[in-house]
């Protein structure tokens, strides 16, 4: 049914009214039913988008967790495989014959310049000073690279014995020109 149209100065019966307004009534009645099917569909959307939100949230802390973690791991690994000498902690050794190194870094030696010997390191043995000829009296200061816990042991006569480790942490400056630890 439609609207009945009621010119102007005429009289309409109660009964046209009547049926306007019940038009008008289903029409209200109609589009706000399709008002509610539209919300209601809105707030469903809303609802996915926001779990949708919350899962990406999630995985985004978890990547950020797992990328963190790499950072540290390649972090530890650099400082780990990074020998930057620490010449401020440098300590003489006073019995090199078997050495036990507290941590990363070298084992400088000066053997006495008529001397010849072995280095052993953790049972492995190397021609320290070989003296092939009487004449042959060099002696320099000779830098191993050790790593934490090694066992040295030397079987030559030493001028001095060094320990130098490295740097344990390095700083670097970020582009904001503040410092970060590495």
């Amino acid at each position: 049914m439609a609207l009945i149209n009621i010119e102007y100065g005429s009289l309409a019966s109660s009964e046209t009214m009547n049926k306007n307004f019940q038009y008008l009534d289903d029409k209200i009645s109609e589009t706000a039913g399709s008002f509610t099917t539209s919300i209601s569909s809105v707030s469903s959307n809303i609802a996915t988008i926001n779990s949708n939100l919350s899962d990406l949230s999630e995985k985004l802390d978890d990547t950020k967790e797992e990328i963190e973690g790499s950072i540290e791991d390649t972090n530890s690994c650099i400082m780990t495989a990074l020998m930057l000498p620490d010449w401020t902690a440098c300590i003489s050794i006073s019995k090199p014959n078997s050495y036990k190194v507290p941590s990363n870094g070298y084992v400088m030696i000066n053997p006495v310049a008529n001397s010849s010997g072995n280095l052993t390191i953790n049972g492995v043995t190397v021609y320290f000073k070989y003296r092939g000829h009487e004449d042959d009296n060099a002696a320099i200061l000779v830098p191993y690279p050790v790593k934490k816990d090694d066992i040295v042991t030397l079987s030559s006569n030493v001028i001095a014995a060094y320990f130098l480790p490295v740097v344990e942490e390095i700083i670097v400056e970020d582009s904001d020109g503040g410092e970060e630890n590495a």
